[in-house]
């Protein structure tokens, strides 16, 4: 879908918890690319992103066309990653400056020089954009930069598509012993499960434990020791 998306030159926000698969999805979906065709920028945004910073990384993989206009180099199609979308601090205003930017750009196609005040066409460029949802540092988008975007949300997998997943790298695993071991990978799986969902009710994020987040990324670890 994301894939379908950019090539009709649709903005894609990807939006969902920590290991949802954001990330994986949009890497997935970046390899993918003819090498030839496109180019690639990834930009991580954090709460000291400006506008200016935006703007000047993106300038910086393109090249002058004509007065005023700017491809990306080498003709070809760049596809603009943006990472933590919502991490941007937000101004007196209450807005996030990089975000208007890049919903300028989506509107126009333009943003100015901010040294000659004369507008700047970016062309070829494609965008696409994962976030977490609010909190913890991200903030609450606004509506208006929101409605640019085809956003899609990623959830966390039912109990019964995890047990489906590991328990299957589990089996793999064990295809080569014994019938009695073999047995053995289900209720390995399903004690891992409980022991997540025990962790994740007992040991909540607080401001003194802020790193207490878990996610699938943790149950994988356990069968990557396994």
């Amino acid at each position: 879908m994301v894939s379908k998306l950019l090539a009709q030159g649709f903005p894609v926000l990807l939006v969902g918890s920590v290991g949802t698969g954001k990330s994986s999805t949009a890497i997935n979906v970046l390899e993918s690319l003819d090498s030839t065709k496109y180019s690639l920028l990834l930009i991580n945004m954090s709460a000291q992103t400006t506008s200016n910073n935006v703007q000047d990384t993106i300038e910086s993989r393109t090249e002058k066309r004509t007065k005023g206009v700017y491809v990306p180099i080498g003709g070809k199609t760049m596809v603009c990653f943006m990472d933590d979308f919502n991490m941007p601090a937000k101004e007196v205003y209450g807005s996030q400056p990089p975000l208007e930017l890049i919903r300028q750009w989506i509107d126009y196609g333009f943003w100015y020089d901010r040294l000659k005040q004369w507008r700047t066409q970016i062309k070829q460029m494609l965008l696409m954009s994962a976030m977490g949802p609010a909190g913890g540092g991200r903030q609450v988008i606004s509506p208006r930069t929101l409605s640019r975007f085809n956003v899609i949300n990623m959830t966390f997998p039912s109990e019964a598509t995890i047990q489906h997943i590991f328990g299957s790298m589990l089996a793999q695993h064990l295809f080569d012993f014994s019938e009695e071991i073999k047995q053995l990978g289900k209720t390995v799986t399903l004690a891992t499960i409980d022991l997540y969902k025990i962790v994740i009710a007992k040991m909540l994020p607080t401001p003194a434990k802020i790193h207490y987040l878990f996610n699938l990324r943790d149950i994988s670890k356990i069968f990557q020791v396994i």
